[in-house]
C-alpha cells in the first residue's frame, strides 16, 4: 500500500486525499469488506469507520499503522480529523461520492474552512498498467468465465427462455465460487439487436440467434466475455454479419501491441466493419479497460489519447446491430503485451 500511496501524491501534488469507493479502498488496501473510508494525511492513514465494524478493521489492519476514526457521520468524523491534523485542503473523486454525501461533506468542511478539491479518476493511471497478482486474478476470472460459457453453449436448446439461461450463467459462477461482474445479458431473436438487453422471459425458437454476455469477479478481479450463438439454421445475411464482426475482431487482435495509440483499436475494428457495409451498425466502442471495475480506463474510442501499455487488461468487441432482426457481439479480454497480446477468455465460438 505505501507504494501506491508515494504514487498517488506524487501523481496528486496534495497532502490530504479521501477515498470512498469500496472497490477503490480494496485495491488500495486489499480489505475486501466494505463500510469504510479510507483518509491518507501526510504521512498517516486513517479508517472512518462505524462502531459496527471497528473489529473487523481492527482485525484486518492489526499490523499496519491505521488510526481508526469511529463516528455515526463520516462526513463529520472527516472534518474532525482534519481540523485536528490543521489541513487546509482535501481532494476526492466526487465521481464516486453521492450527492447526499458530497453535500453533507461540502458543508461540514465549509464550518471548518477547509477547501475541496475534486478530481475525477484519481487512481485511473496508476491502476492502468496490472501487476502479476492482478494479471494472475484476471487471468483465472477470465479461465472460469470461459469455462462457464462454454458448458451454456452446449446447453443452449429451443424452448429456454433467456432468463432461463441467465440464472444457469449465475448458478455456474456460484458453483465456481465466484459472483457475476455484471447482470449477464441473454438476447435471442430480434432481442440481439439491443447490445444491453436485459435477459427476458423469450424463449429461444428454432434458428435463432442468441447473444451472450457474462463475466465473474475473481479476488476483486473482473473477466468479460461476450459469444454470439446459432440454434439450428444459419440464415445468409447472419452469417456474413458473424463473418464481419470476427473479421474485425481477428484484425485488432492481430496487431494490438504496447505502443500503439489507444485510439488505433477502435479505428482499425471500425475499418473493417466500415469497409464491409455495415458502419451503422456499429454503435458502441471497441472496448474498454478491465481491472477491479468492469469498465476501467482506457477506453478504446477513436478519440482516446494516450498509447497502450503493456499490463493493460481491455477487451475487444465489435459488434454490429442490425435494428428490429438481430446483433451480433464477439468479446475478449486480452493482456497487452510488448510485442503482441495475449488473449485471456477462449470460450468456443
Amino acid at each position: 500500500m505505501e507504494e501506491k500511496i508515494s504514487q498517488i501524491f506524487h501523481n496528486c501534488k496534495m497532502d490530504c486525499i479521501l477515498f470512498t469507493n469500496a472497490k477503490e479502498i480494496f485495491y488500495l488496501t486489499g480489505a475486501k469488506f466494505d463500510g469504510f473510508w479510507i483518509l491518507f494525511v501526510k504521512d498517516k492513514i486513517y479508517t472512518i469507520c462505524s462502531k459496527m465494524i471497528e473489529n473487523q478493521i481492527k482485525e484486518f489492519f492489526c499490523n499496519q499503522n491505521i488510526h481508526i476514526c469511529i463516528g455515526t457521520s463520516f462526513t463529520k468524523t472527516v472534518a474532525k480529523t482534519l481540523k485536528f491534523n490543521g489541513i487546509e485542503n482535501l481532494l476526492i473523486d466526487p465521481k464516486y461520492m453521492n450527492a447526499k454525501d458530497f453535500i453533507s461533506m461540502s458543508e461540514e468542511l465549509n464550518n471548518e474552512g477547509i477547501k475541496i478539491t475534486k478530481k475525477i479518476g484519481i487512481l485511473d493511471q496508476i491502476r492502468l498498467v496490472k501487476n502479476q497478482n492482478e494479471i494472475g486474478n484476471i487471468k483465472k476470472a477470465c479461465q472460469i468465465a470461459s469455462e462457464v460459457c462454454n458448458i451454456i453453449k452446449h446447453e443452449l436448446r429451443e424452448g429456454l427462455s433467456e432468463l432461463d439461461i441467465h440464472y444457469r450463467i449465475m448458478e455456474l459462477f456460484a458453483k465456481n465460487h465466484v459472483t457475476e461482474s455484471f447482470d449477464p445479458i441473454v438476447a435471442s431473436g430480434k432481442n440481439s439487436a439491443n447490445p444491453h438487453h436485459k435477459s427476458s422471459i423469450k424463449k429461444i425458437a428454432a434458428n435463432d440467434m442468441v447473444m451472450i454476455d457474462l463475466g465473474c469477479i475473481y479476488n476483486g478481479y473482473c473477466s468479460d466475455l461476450t459469444r454470439t450463438y446459432f440454434l439450428g439454421r444459419i440464415g445468409t445475411e447472419c452469417r456474413e454479419v458473424w463473418d464481419v464482426v470476427k473479421s474485425a475482431q481477428d484484425f485488432v487482435l492481430k496487431g494490438i501491441k504496447a505502443g500503439l495509440p489507444v485510439s488505433w483499436v477502435d479505428k482499425a475494428a471500425v475499418g473493417v466493419i466500415e469497409k464491409a457495409g455495415y458502419r451503422d451498425g456499429f454503435i458502441h466502442t471497441t472496448g474498454h479497460g478491465v481491472g477491479i471495475e468492469i469498465h476501467e480506463m482506457p477506453s478504446l474510442t477513436s478519440e482516446a489519447e494516450g498509447v497502450l501499455l503493456a499490463g493493460m487488461a481491455v477487451t475487444v468487441e465489435p459488434g454490429i446491430y442490425i435494428k428490429q432482426k438481430f446483433g451480433v457481439r464477439i468479446e475478449d479480454t486480452i493482456l497487452i503485451k510488448e510485442n503482441d497480446s495475449e488473449v485471456l477468455t477462449f470460450a468456443a465460438y
